[in-house]
């Protein structure tokens, strides 16, 4: 039972990275253009989404991360 778990981890994972790619604005892409993500996504789809989870997309303009506002009280 743990093993299907496993799987229906990894295909969620690899389903949000394909679906957050399309509907990424190229603008906001990171390393590579949006065809070269895709390629990868396809091609290598463990390794793939977890590049694209750690790497693919630039943070929302507006938007910081939490160290930075934890790290900026007074």
């Amino acid at each position: 039972m743990l093993v299907y778990a496993i799987y229906v981890i990894i295909a969620a994972l690899y389903v949000y990275a394909l679906v957050d790619c399309v509907r990424t604005p190229a603008a906001r892409m990171r390393l590579l253009p949006k065809v070269g993500w895709l390629a990868v996504l396809v091609l290598f789809p463990v390794l793939g989404a977890i590049g694209w989870r750690n790497l693919g997309k630039q943070p929302a303009p507006g938007r910081r991360s939490a160290v930075y506002r934890l790290s900026s009280r007074p």
